[in-house]
């Protein structure tokens, strides 16, 4: 899938304006995590082997619009397991809309089973 040439744009802005700082690391990208929980149970994954209490654990949606602004970085990707079983997803990612990043939310395929 191509990049619009508006989060092109967006994105070359902020890596000059890093450069014109001397800045030698900054972020492109933050990978934001929700939650840490997944409805699947895929062989080689280590989160289904953490405790219920920490795979329960999930962000408020200002912690997640907090990160955000905090890294500063141009484009946020929620990755799975499941960002959809988030309760609060659709207000996550509407607020991070308002932040005017760019977003990307991905979902973790589910597998296909051979009859």
């Amino acid at each position: 899938m191509s990049v619009p040439v508006a989060q092109m744009w967006t994105t070359a802005s902020y890596v000059l304006k890093q450069k014109l700082a001397g800045r030698k690391r900054y972020p492109l990208v933050l990978m934001l995590e929700p939650l840490f929980r997944c409805n699947l149970a895929c062989a080689g994954c280590g989160k289904i082997q953490y405790p219920a209490h920490v795979l329960k654990s999930q962000l408020t949606p200002e912690q997640c619009f907090q990160a955000a602004e905090e890294c500063g970085a141009p484009t946020v990707a929620i990755p799975g397991g499941e960002p959809l079983m988030h309760p609060q997803i659709g207000e996550i990612v509407a607020g991070l809309v308002e932040q005017k990043v760019y977003l990307s939310v991905y979902e973790r395929p589910t597998a296909r089973r051979e009859d």
